[in-house]
């Protein structure tokens, strides 16, 4: 995502946001093959992205379900995403 959205003068950078040591970190991070100094590159860039980026988030989206006793649930959820990894209407059941 942060190649995605946040390197300068890629597509999805709507806000046009440049930070040259970003950039570079970004670089760097992609071929760096030792695990703790790529999880300390990514780091650093998540921290100027919070400080410093150029987005603005005008609000996020709530999602709140329940369900009652008389609808069957799997045993266990999808956790990638709400409503059971969005495949609620497949894998849960009006129940008797």
């Amino acid at each position: 995502m942060l190649s995605l959205a946040f390197l300068s003068g890629v597509a999805w950078n709507e806000s046009l946001w440049s930070h040259e040591t970003f950039d570079k970190i970004l670089v760097e991070a992609r071929a760096e093959l030792d695990p703790d100094k790529r999880r300390q590159m990514y780091g650093e860039m998540q921290d100027v992205v919070a400080n410093q980026g150029g987005v603005a988030i005008p609000m996020f989206a709530s999602y709140v379900f329940a369900t009652r006793p008389s609808v069957g649930t799997p045993e266990k959820f999808a956790s990638n995403l709400d409503l059971d990894g969005s495949s609620f209407m497949e894998r849960w059941w009006k129940a008797e």
